[in-house]
Formats: C-alpha cells, structure tokens, sequence
C-alpha cells in the first residue's frame, strides 16, 4: 500500500475514534463535521465542493461548500473530501467538476489523499465487512441489490461502494463489472418499477442499528414491512417483497417504527440551499 493511501486511512480512523465512532458503524458526514464545528453549506454552483480555512479570512469557523446540483449521495462523499482538506492542513481548495478531475491519473496527491480520506471514514473496510457479516453475506455471491442496501445502510452511492470494494480486494475484477452492470435506476426499475433516472433511493432493512435516514423531498425509501411510518412526511406507493416502498413528500424530521426498533427520518427539501444543520427544518 502506497504511503499515502496509509496516511488517509490511519488519519480517516483516527476521526472517528477521536468522536467516539468505532470502525464498525456507519456514520453521517454532516454530523462529523457539525460536532468538529466545521460550517458545511450547500449552494447553488456547479462544481463538486469548496473548503475555505476560515482563519485565513481573520474568521472562526472553516467552511465546506458543497453544490446542491450533485446527486445525494455524491455529496456525502464531496464533504468526507473536503473534510479530508481540512484535516490534512491544505487551506483553500476548490473543487471543479470535470472529465479530467474524475480519474485518478489527472488527480495530484493532495486529491488522491482525501479522497482515499473520505473512502474509509464513510466505509471502513472493517464496517463493511460487519454489515455484510450482520447479513450472513459473503462478497462473491452477493446480489447487487445486497450491495445496494450496504451502500443505503452507508450512506453512499452504490457505484461508490462497489469501486471500493474493488480497489480494497473484497472483490476480484470479475465481480466488480457484474456488480457495475447494474445502475441504481436499473435496480429500482427490477424491483420497484419505473423511475426518474436520476431519482434516488435507499433500502433500509433495519439489521443495523441506524443513524438517522437523510432524505430529501422527492426520494425514495423502502423499508419492512411490518414498520409504522408517519404518512405526514413519507408517502406510500407500494408493498413490494422487498419491503414498503414510501416517497419522501415534506421537509422536517419524523420516525419510523416497529415493536422491536425505530429511528428518526430527517427529509431537507429538493435542491435546498443553505447550512447543513438546519436542512431539515420544515420552514
């Protein structure tokens, strides 16, 4: 293993066990950097992320700006990244979406450093190991569909979670491209039915005990179904065996619950602009 791809993951660990995370739980990225009083704002620019070390502004805080116009998950990962700047010291860095910027041969070491930074502090290879452990999975013979419930448990992109998977050798080539034949619209389509393309969706299966479930108006969530769910904030489509299939359809926070768990539902609006810890407001 390179050096760098050392640094990040040893500093990647170091975070969450300076939060008190362990390395086998999922985690959400907003609420890292809320509780490491980092300002993360979204806007309405198309790019992927901004970092601004707020210091050299004679300010308080450093801030992470993050384009609205990316897709959900994408921005999980865009803010695990220009966190991973801030925590390696790197001052102002801007982040322009471009063909270039998305291979690695065209990234410097700095890009590749927090990159690999936001890689394992969203999905250490041990946390991904437990949830497939949880669900009596084995990396070789698991559906796209078990991948996709990983990477909603997660709360990355499916594509994300499989690259990593790859990259870190919990699958071989082979099955990585018969994982990536399958896109998020195609797995929603097969089991649930026909779907904006760029519509996103998590499957929550509740065999992890969850964080709370960031949504936004206009996204999908499936869940079991013998769970309660307030009809006030998520809509109901169908029942499918996969679970109930519910649409986001208002902003605020709501819970979800059975006889034997729950958790909170946080829904920010469709394409909100603003600060991170107020996304869910309902005004």
């Amino acid at each position: 293993m390179k050096e760098i791809h050392t640094k990040a993951i040893r500093k990647a660990s170091e975070i969450r066990l300076k939060l008190g995370y362990s390395l086998y739980e999922p985690v959400n990225v907003y609420d890292i950097c809320s509780k490491l009083e980092i300002d993360v704002q979204f806007v309405d620019i198309n790019m992927e992320g901004l970092y601004v070390n707020n210091k050299d502004l004679n300010n308080t805080s450093p801030k992470i700006l993050i384009s609205r116009l990316r897709p959900f998950p994408r921005r999980v990962f865009t803010c695990g990244h220009e966190l991973g700047h801030h925590v390696f010291g790197h001052g102002l860095k801007i982040d322009i979406l471009t063909e270039e910027n998305e291979s690695s041969k065209y990234k410097s070491d700095d890009e590749i450093l927090v990159d690999t930074f936001s890689a394992h502090l969203l999905m250490p290879i041990t946390c991904i190991q437990s949830e497939f452990i949880k669900r009596k999975l084995d990396f070789g013979t698991a559906t796209e569909m078990d991948y996709y419930i990983v990477s909603s448990i997660l709360g990355v992109g499916y594509q994300t979670l499989i690259i990593h998977c790859k990259i870190n050798r919990l699958i071989d080539d082979s099955k990585y491209f018969e994982l990536a034949k399958h896109t998020p619209a195609k797995i929603f389509k097969k089991y649930f039915g026909n779907v904006d393309e760029k519509a996103y969706f998590k499957i929550i299966d509740f065999k992890t005990n969850n964080l709370p479930i960031d949504l936004e108006v206009s996204n999908y969530l499936v869940v079991p179904t013998e769970f309660e769910v307030d009809s006030q904030y998520l809509e109901k489509l169908k029942s499918t065996e996969i679970g109930t299939l519910y649409m986001a359809k208002k902003s605020g926070i709501s819970s979800i619950y059975s006889n034997e768990n729950s958790c909170f539902v946080r829904i920010q609006p469709q394409n909100y602009i603003g600060f991170a810890e107020y996304r869910h407001l309902e005004n």
